[in-house]
């Protein structure tokens, strides 16, 4: 935190991107971001919902945040995103005292947050023995999505499928380096998610690309790109075999997931939350067609993982 005297002034520390990764584990961010995502749904922790201007049809300015009463901290992220680039910047301030305890990058406290809201949606919506994992994209999300499916549940294959050749065979080989995991890329979107009990897509595709019919029955799917509300992944007609979708918050889904607004027009009423999960308010269906997560990003979680780098440090 900024702290004064008469003559000397302690500035609040800077986290560099590199910073977070080294001082967050997945499997801590994982629970932390579970934690508040229950507490807003207690009460206890509030969203600060997502506000955005768009220019041509993959640029973004978006801003949100959060506020966790149980902790007395408050963040800000704000962040650019274009086809050339991308950057964000995090501020985490003491809500009772009103300081400064922290800005630092946050494109690693973006991945890690969106890589633990889909480890927490697959721990709760798919089946408990799914041991499979189709990712679709390759980007900059994607390794860390396969992390943190590959950190609830026990998967012993990763099947890959991208649009270039040479993008899919390159992230199956780094899975196999990093995560230690088989992996097999794919030509064909059918062929990679043919019986696969958890399919997740990280992608920028500005028109749906994933049909309808191609998932196996009882299959799990994390849809966690396209969140531009000019943008969609899957079909919207896919959410008609769906028997339970589940978003992370409703209030932001509304304003940008163009698959949920086309299907779901002015009726949201079967779309439930994470926080009625972790909760026990909802739970998963006993023998599911298909369960279906839409993630749209939630500052609480940003919060969350930010306060995990902050707690690392020694000037917590």
């Amino acid at each position: 935190m900024v702290t004064a005297s008469a003559d000397h002034v302690t500035p609040a520390p800077w986290l560099s991107d590199q910073d977070v990764v080294d001082r967050v584990p997945l499997a801590r961010a994982i629970e932390a971001v579970a934690a508040i995502v229950a507490k807003e749904a207690r009460g206890t922790a509030r969203a600060i919902p997502k506000t955005m201007v768009t220019w041509d049809p993959r640029s973004a300015a978006h801003a949100l945040g959060g506020y966790d009463a149980e902790t007395g901290r408050v963040a800000f992220k704000t962040w650019v995103n274009t086809p050339r680039g991308a950057a964000a910047l995090l501020s985490l301030f003491d809500s009772a005292e009103g300081g400064l305890l922290a800005t630092m990058e946050a494109v690693a406290v973006g991945q890690i947050r969106t890589a633990s809201i889909s480890g927490i949606a697959t721990r709760e919506m798919s089946s408990p023995d799914a041991n499979e994992l189709t990712i679709v994209g390759t980007g900059r999300q994607a390794l860390l999505q396969v992390a943190a499916v590959a950190a609830v549940r026990p998967i012993e294959r990763v099947r890959v499928w991208s649009p270039r050749a040479e993008s899919r065979e390159a992230f199956a080989e780094t899975v196999e380096r990093e995560l230690g995991k088989p992996a097999v890329a794919h030509a064909a979107l059918e062929e990679a998610v043919e019986g696969a009990p958890i399919v997740t897509v990280v992608t920028r595709a500005q028109d749906p690309f994933f049909p309808v019919g191609i998932l196996a029955p009882g299959a799990h799917l994390n849809a966690v790109g396209a969140i531009l509300p000019a943008n969609a992944e899957f079909e919207a007609d896919l959410l008609a075999g769906s028997d339970l979708t589940v978003v992370d918050t409703l209030e932001n889904a509304r304003k940008v997931s163009r698959e949920l607004i086309e299907f779901y027009g002015d009726d949201w009423s079967s779309v439930r939350t994470l926080g009625q999960m972790l909760l026990g308010e909802v739970t998963r269906p006993a023998s599911p067609n298909l369960t279906v997560f839409k993630g749209v990003g939630l500052g609480l979680g940003d919060l969350a993982v930010a306060a995990l780098a902050f707690e690392a440090g020694e000037y917590a």
